[in-house]
């Protein structure tokens, strides 16, 4: 889905399954996968602002809508546990304004 999004970094936390999902593009690409600290996201928020570039961020349920806010864009509703098909798109424009976008992908969540 993301092979020609024109990405040019890619952020993952350290645990396996966000490592894993990662690695096709990251291989793909020839990108180094750059690992954040989930725990810091006000961290990786100016990382990412200041850092020209398209961003892939791979997080969890309980960290990405608080990446998302953090950046300035529009969380929407508390990802469950068992939901795997949410994709957000922020563009932060040079006058601070934060276009947020949700994108699904394969098969439907259902609750």
């Amino acid at each position: 889905m993301l092979q020609n999004a024109g990405v040019t970094r890619i952020h993952t936390t350290d645990l396996k399954r966000t490592r894993q999902t990662a690695a096709p593009l990251a291989k793909r690409l020839g990108l180094r996968v750059e690992v954040y600290d989930p725990k810091d996201l006000p961290a990786l928020a100016a990382r990412l602002r200041t850092a020209p570039g398209r961003h892939l961020v791979l997080g969890h349920s309980n960290t990405t809508p608080a990446l998302v806010a953090a950046l300035g864009g529009e969380p929407g509703e508390p990802i469950a546990e068992s939901e795997y098909d949410r994709l957000y798109m922020l563009v932060l424009a040079p006058d601070g304004a934060v276009t947020t976008a949700l994108l699904r992908f394969g098969a439907p969540w259902r609750p």
